[in-house]
């Protein structure tokens, strides 16, 4: 990793982090998060991008001959 990739605190965006939690934000994502999907919930087909080659598959064709997990969220 060169000097221009290093995660710094202007690119993670924490100078606007306690705006962000004063506003009540994080209250929202709690609410939106507690209204999501729930465990054993079918999922909408939509299309993904792999990324080792680009190529364009549809969500359903992950999951027709085994369990699908999928996370999305930002681990801090």
């Amino acid at each position: 990793m060169d000097a221009d990739d290093a995660l710094t605190s202007e690119r993670y965006n924490y100078p606007h982090f306690d705006d962000y939690i004063a506003a009540g934000g994080e209250l929202a994502d709690e609410a939106r998060f507690r209204e999501s999907f729930r465990i054993g919930t079918h999922a909408t087909t939509f299309p993904l991008h792999r990324l080792n080659d680009g190529e364009r598959i549809d969500l359903a064709a992950l999951w027709t001959s085994k369990p699908l997990v999928m996370e999305f969220g930002s681990f801090t």
